[in-house]
């Protein structure tokens, strides 16, 4: 059975507010052996999946420079400090689409890439959303809002319409979550 491997050091190499990368020193409680390993670090994350009372789903589009590719996503980003997942989840929304709601509810916990990766992400659905603003998006962000319907979402998941890992974990998560 594995055990927990124990951290004998830590060094940071870099860090901002959105990431950190540290080489750690560990020791394997198998062999007795030390090894070095990375870890990014970054803040929670969280996503939001808002579906209006016609069963659509408010989705956007935007640009993301890793994969330099226009993006299906439902809205989310960072938890800011101070800020608990669901207020920041519910910002999110409001920031990139417009639209708010009365009714979240917490989905599920996700480790994005707990090889590589220390934070977590909190995945929420809003039902019943509405427009009750405008968009509030930061000089870093050019988003279209789209009405997607609910029923066409495993579709556009299967043929790779939506491919960001998050998202398609998050409508694993409201599938679960409604059954």
């Amino acid at each position: 059975m594995p055990k927990k491997w124990k951290t004998l050091g830590t060094k940071q190499i870099f860090g901002n507010r959105i990431f950190g990368f540290r080489e750690d020193k560990v020791l394997s409680p198998k062999t007795e052996n030390t090894h070095p390993v990375w870890v990014m670090d970054a803040p929670t994350w969280v996503n939001i999946i808002p579906i209006t009372k016609e069963k659509k789903v408010i989705m956007i589009k935007q640009y993301r420079f890793g994969s330099q590719e226009i993006s299906l996503e439902i809205p989310g980003g960072m938890v800011d400090a101070g800020e608990d997942a669901l207020s920041a989840a519910t910002r999110e929304m409001k920031e990139e689409t417009g639209y708010d709601s009365e009714e979240v509810h917490t989905i599920g916990k996700i480790s994005p890439n707990p090889a590589l990766m220390s934070n977590h992400t909190y995945s929420y659905v809003a039902y019943n959303v509405e427009k009750t603003g405008d968009q509030q998006l930061d000089n870093m962000e050019d988003i279209e809002v789209l009405e997607v319907d609910l029923n066409e979402i495993p579709t556009l998941i299967t043929n790779g319409e939506i491919d960001h890992s998050l998202v398609v974990s998050a409508f694993y998560l409201l599938d679960q979550f409604e059954k």
